[in-house]
């Protein structure tokens, strides 16, 4: 309710011409109850054509009127939630986009797809036809007092029954919330399951793992089945009784309309029309009410984005240097993952003069590309600062750093897209001349150009699965021509070679000389001998807690020990 009146209170002039179109509408339908009560009393008792006459337009006209002014209030409703449903999307892309990387890893598996899907659960419990139906409540008195004109006792029973189903939804609500979690929980697991399953099909069946797949698959088949059945059973007793209530209100509203009727008290065409006013307020009531729990669950979505939405975000702004030399320094530097025993790196400081080229290397888990990552500025180190021409990266503009950046992530993973669109990502004029010259450049550079011209769409080609259909090898081409198309000064490499042939590692050194060839600081995380054997500055990981060079470098302008 609090989100449903925060969306009105935006918007209070629309709201005010919801709440005038909602008292039309539903003085409107009235007319039909009316009808009948006077077709009976008047029509049927003297047979005068005339009257039938008018009162059949008059309906008519009224119905008409219902009709339009429902239109409209449907369309002012849909305007009202128009607006904060495209900004909490823009909320949740911005998240998506700008949560600092090493918050957004912290989430669990599965997390991300879960906040999406509350993304939408809170977009659909807002929508028009909810917001009408709660704003149709107050106006429940109007027929309650129509039936009260009627005859006051048969208001009673109808506000009793309104009641009791009141009672009955809410006291179900209550006792199914906890279920409903569990069921929740229990399909974000089933569907992971799934997920990985599909993703990792060579693994099930190289490790035999059909049977582990079948033993879990039917533990969480049988769980979900318990708790479906438990709360089908529930919403079922709530349906029942329901429908239990609106029969024995149908019943007691004839049983006692007919004595009245019979003695005088009322007429038959008043029995009547009590009747359809009645089930009319049951109906306003039930709509009410599955809208109340419909915004119930998408305020509680809301709550679920809000804890995404709270995680720390990178800033939009921050300093931009006329021009970056392409120097770059760690100053007592160290990165612990949260929950580990011990750091990855502590106390790292050193000075990469503008031109320099320094390997990183060491044993798998070591934390090269976690290192590359704290280079790179997508990690924030623990303690210390990283600085790119003396200036810290956390005061650096993001997009303005990452356009001095040429980033090989070691696990290059593609948008949904084309690979056109995925290799030009980052480019600001993609449609450009100067964006396509770029881009058959970089095509050519990487090795890429064999595997396009064997597809009939060549860079058009989409990408599915987020690249995990290609080749690793493809990929990373794909992932080393995206990163070429910037025109930056620091080139940030994580094992370039691995999962390449011969051909794209001619393509990764041809690459590497140029670069070191035009002046560009580089920073390779490798255990390629063909590398290391070329460099001056190797900084072995294996050094705990500290990382150390291993071999010394020559003296000169293109490196400083710090």
């Amino acid at each position: 309710m609090k989100e449903l009146f925060r969306r009105l209170s935006l918007c209070p002039r629309i709201a005010w011409e919801i709440l005038a179109a909602s008292f039309l509408t539903n003085l409107m339908s009235l007319a039909s109850s009316v009808y009948v009560i006077l077709v009976l009393n008047r029509y049927v008792g003297y047979g005068f054509d005339g009257t039938l006459y008018t009162l059949t337009i008059g309906v008519l006209i009224a119905s008409g009127l219902g009709f339009a002014f429902g239109e409209v209030r449907t369309r002012l409703a849909g305007v009202v939630s128009q607006g904060p449903s495209e900004d909490l999307g823009e909320r949740t892309l911005s998240a998506l986009a700008r949560t600092r990387l090493v918050d957004l890893n912290r989430l669990p598996v599965g997390r991300h797809q879960e906040m999406l899907g509350a993304l939408q659960q809170a977009q659909s419990s807002f929508d028009a036809a909810n917001v009408t139906a709660m704003l149709d409540a107050p106006f429940m008195l109007l027929f309650l007092l129509a039936i009260a004109l009627i005859h006051p006792w048969l208001m009673v029973l109808t506000f009793v029954a309104l009641c009791l189903i009141c009672v009955f939804t809410l006291s179900g609500l209550r006792k199914g919330e906890a279920d409903g979690l569990k069921f929740q929980q229990q399909t974000q697991e089933h569907r992971n399951l799934l997920s990985s399953a599909v993703s990792s099909a060579e693994t099930v069946r190289a490790f035999l793992g059909g049977e582990f797949l079948r033993r879990t698959w039917r533990k969480q088949v049988d769980t979900l089945a318990d708790l479906g059945a438990a709360l089908e059973k529930r919403r079922l007793a709530g349906r029942m009784r329901q429908e239990s209530v609106t029969v024995l209100l149908r019943v007691f509203i004839y049983a006692f309309g007919a004595m009245l009727a019979v003695s005088g008290s009322m007429s038959v065409g008043g029995l009547i029309g009590a009747s359809i006013l009645s089930g009319k307020v049951l109906q306003m009531g039930s709509s009410f009410l599955q809208a109340y729990l419909a915004t119930r669950r998408g305020e509680q979505a809301l709550a679920r984005l809000e804890e995404f939405h709270a995680l720390p975000l990178e800033p939009l702004s921050g300093a931009a240097l006329r021009e970056y030399s392409g120097r770059l320094e760690f100053r007592d530097v160290g990165f612990a993952y949260s929950g580990s025993t011990s750091p990855l790196f502590e106390s790292l400081s050193f000075v990469l003069a503008p031109g320099s080229v320094l390997c990183v290397t060491g044993f798998n888990g070591a934390g090269k590309s976690t290192f590359c990552k704290v280079a790179a500025g997508l990690l924030e180190p623990g303690r210390g600062q990283v600085l790119a021409d003396g200036v810290d990266l956390r005061q650096l503009a993001p997009d303005w750093w990452r356009r001095q950046l040429l980033y090989l992530p070691q696990e290059p993973t593609l948008l949904n897209t084309t690979l056109r669109e995925n290799i030009a990502l980052a480019d600001p004029d993609p449609l450009g001349q100067a964006c396509q010259e770029r881009l058959n450049h970089a095509v050519r550079a990487a090795a890429l150009r064999r595997f396009l011209d064997t597809s009939r769409q060549g860079l058009d080609m989409p990408v599915t699965e987020g690249g995990k259909s290609l080749p690793l090898g493809i990929r990373r081409r794909i992932a080393l021509a995206r990163a070429l198309m910037n025109q930056g000064r620091l080139a940030v490499f994580d094992d370039p070679t691995e999962g390449l042939d011969s051909e794209g590692c001619l393509a990764v050194y041809a690459i590497l000389n140029a670069l070191a060839k035009a002046g560009h600081t580089i920073l390779i995380a490798t255990a390629d001998p063909n590398i290391l054997k070329g460099a001056v500055l190797v900084l072995d990981m294996n050094q705990k807690p500290t990382p150390a060079f291993v071999s010394a470098p020559a003296p000169g302008p293109k490196q400083e020990q710090a």
